[in-house]
């Protein structure tokens, strides 16, 4: 997967960033744990501990890549645990676009298409994928590109003016990032796209209002459904992305030749996700080497002794301070 290099970020996104990730040591979304890739504070590698919910009690890996123009494009989250998800591409195959609703094809070219376990955030942040922000984004990265080509490189100012803090000094650390300081606009934090990701694992009524055009797993968005519906919930009418082409999904169901919501789905969500969250807690997966080379994130496998022992030191530290 093709991230971002450290020296194509902002300085000011790439502080931004750290600023985030450290904040996140002091409050992080309950059963969710982060790390930073050494030297790439674009790159993260998290682990969720879903403790309620349809999804208990999976764990699951997964990867957050910050394009450089975040906050305002969306990074991309992917997991790399195999799960059957309404908002999670299946790993065997590219198979959801979040620009589907724009064209209403996908492409080898699309260049939103979401990879093998990447995760829809189209439900939780539709701002993100809304047609103006993208043109808006996609302007910003051309002013942007086309300012650093024309502008030759100018020395820092002597150190009485800079230190100042003048006017001046503060404009051109402005403009070197175009939109960073836009407050028209509220932008999302970790913490608040952390907790939402979380909350598609641990709420039945988020993964309830998850419309299919948002759906990265079609097929595990009617089976979620078909679930419920046994279960007794009742769906008041269709959900749809409030976007003008948004019914467009539903169009191409209809006139393809085999409808994924005409199948029968009875029973299908309560195994494949009984056998993923087995798979998830597995020693291979869990204590083995399948975790890839990336992994910041290692479980160690330890017996109950010694489990123990490390939960009296913590609980002797908690008492007794230093």
């Amino acid at each position: 997967m093709a991230v971002p290099k450290l020296s194509t970020l902002p300085t000011l996104r790439r502080q931004h960033l750290l600023v985030e990730f450290t904040s996140l040591k002091q409050a992080c979304p309950d059963g969710v744990y982060v790390g930073l890739t050494p030297g790439e504070p674009s790159l993260w590698s998290g682990v969720i501990f879903v403790r309620d919910g349809p999804y208990a009690p999976a764990v699951m890996r997964f990867q957050i890549s910050f394009p450089d123009s975040y906050p305002k494009s969306p990074p991309l989250v992917t997991f790399q645990t195999d799960m059957f998800h309404p908002l999670i591409t299946p790993q065997s195959t590219y198979i959801h676009s979040t620009d589907v609703h724009d064209n209403g094809t996908v492409s080898a070219a699309d260049e939103e298409r979401l990879p093998p376990g990447g995760f829809s955030l189209r439900h939780g942040f539709p701002d993100w994928f809304s047609r103006r922000t993208r043109k808006a984004t996609e302007r910003e990265q051309s002013s942007g590109d086309q300012a650093t080509r024309q502008t030759p490189h100018r020395p820092p100012p002597p150190a009485d003016l800079s230190s100042g803090g003048t006017s001046g000094s503060r404009n051109s650390a402005m403009s070197q990032s175009p939109g960073f300081f836009d407050t028209k606009r509220k932008d999302v934090s970790i913490f608040e796209l952390l907790r939402y990701v979380r909350s598609t694992f641990d709420d039945e009524d988020v993964l309830d209002t998850i419309p299919l055009g948002a759906a990265g797993n079609p097929g595990a968005w009617d089976a979620w459904r078909s679930h419920r519906v046994e279960n007794g919930k009742v769906f008041e009418s269709p959900l749809i992305l409030g976007d003008e082409k948004a019914a467009e999904t539903s169009e191409a169901r209809q006139g393809s030749e085999r409808k994924p919501g005409g199948w029968n789905w009875e029973g299908v969500w309560e195994e494949r996700v009984k056998k993923g969250i087995a798979t998830s807690l597995s020693e291979s997966v869990m204590f083995g080497g399948t975790a890839t080379a990336d992994d910041i994130i290692r479980f160690l496998n330890v017996g109950d002794d010694e489990l123990n022992s490390i939960r009296e030191n913590l609980l002797r530290t908690l008492d007794h301070p230093s």
